[in-house]
């Protein structure tokens, strides 16, 4: 049994999509280091013999399984999972040692073809097959360890009906369209590369090469490129900032080279609110028990308390738009221009801002 990148599979009940495939061949241990890997025939494959390893990705959560088929077993199979454990448990005995080469590799895979590695699989029989623990050490450099179980083959299902068919059709204009970025971006690299070889104009910075093929650079980016300012939560839309409410918010202006719009904030001191937006994302900076947080959200997820915490308390002073406008225009000392209006006090700001 054999499938390709893409498909649809029901293991045990659940639907996963195939996002990696290779294929290994067993070969003869030759040089030293592969020598611990020969064992009585009994434990080892014959050479020659190839098998299919699957990585799949969860329809539906975050779960990720390898599936293993080898080309001569039409009753089982083995589904495991990454494991943390850098021994076989307690119970399980060696059952198979080898050395494995890659000699196939589709989809999004680490692996490259011609890589080798030595492996030992363990086994603890149970009711309806068996337990098993892997120990890969590829020769490459790195160790690998998954747990799972023997599986029969009847308990894996291709799908071929109208939703497998979509979730099908997405992945593989997803790979392609990572395929083509990944190509223009290359080909743009080598141009401008080729530009500044020929003009010796290094003006450029790499954000602004990125937005001139498409890439512009992204707020989320810049928190986390610049980590001594913003630390990442549990979530992946919400950060806490080691800078004041105020200067966060220059910060991400600056990381947007100004682009933002709709612009409001509620200086209260102790209980700052800012929020902007940009042309696909919500900025909402706000202080809690004096800790700048931020949260960065598509404006239609935003939740019902916050878009009341946005209709409620903002209003509009211009002030981080004017700010935005010199960075806008390139205006170097916009900073300190945007300092000296935001220390002025309501009156002048009014006279400034709204005649």
């Amino acid at each position: 049994m054999e499938f390709n990148c893409y498909d649809v599979l029901e293991v045990q009940g659940s639907r996963y999509i195939i996002t990696e495939k290779i294929k290994y061949n067993e070969i003869i241990p030759k040089a030293d280091q592969e020598q611990a890997y020969k064992a009585k025939p009994s434990m080892q494959k014959s050479p020659g013999d190839y098998w299919h390893e699957y990585g799949l990705e969860a329809v539906e959560g975050t779960d990720k399984i390898w599936v293993t088929i080898e080309y001569n077993d039409n009753e089982w199979c083995t589904v495991s999972r990454t494991s943390y454990r850098k021994r076989a448990p307690k119970g399980f005995t060696l059952h198979q040692i080898g050395l494995e080469k890659v000699v196939d590799v589709d989809g999004d895979s680490g692996a490259s073809v011609g890589d080798r590695a030595g492996y030992k699989e363990y086994q603890l029989p149970c009711e309806g097959g068996a337990s098993v623990f892997f120990e890969e050490n590829w020769f490459k450099g790195e160790k690998m360890f998954a747990e799972g179980s023997r599986v029969q083959l009847v308990n894996i299902k291709l799908c071929n009906d109208a939703a497998a068919n979509a979730v099908r059709k997405k992945k593989r204009n997803q790979r392609l369209k990572e395929r083509l970025e990944g190509f223009a971006i290359a080909i743009g690299c080598g141009a401008l590369f080729w530009m500044f070889l020929v003009s010796g104009d290094s003006d450029f910075s790499w954000h602004e090469i990125r937005g001139t093929f498409g890439f512009p650079y992204t707020a989320k980016e810049h928190m986390h490129d610049t980590s001594v300012y913003y630390t990442k939560t549990d979530s992946d839309n919400e950060y806490t900032s080691s800078l004041d409410p105020v200067s966060t918010a220059l910060e991400l202006i600056d990381s947007l080279n100004g682009d933002i719009k709709n612009e409001g904030e509620s200086l209260a001191e102790g209980r700052e609110v800012i929020v902007f937006y940009d042309a696909k994302s919500a900025y909402i900076i706000t202080n809690v028990d004096g800790q700048t947080r931020v949260k960065v959200c598509e404006p239609g997820k935003l939740t019902p308390e916050e878009q009341e915490l946005i209709n409620s308390t903002i209003r509009k002073t211009h002030v981080l738009d004017s700010y935005a406008y010199m960075v806008r225009q390139r205006d170097s000392s916009g900073r300190e221009k945007f300092l000296n209006i935001h220390n002025l006090n309501e009156a002048d700001k009014a006279y400034m801002f709204n005649r």
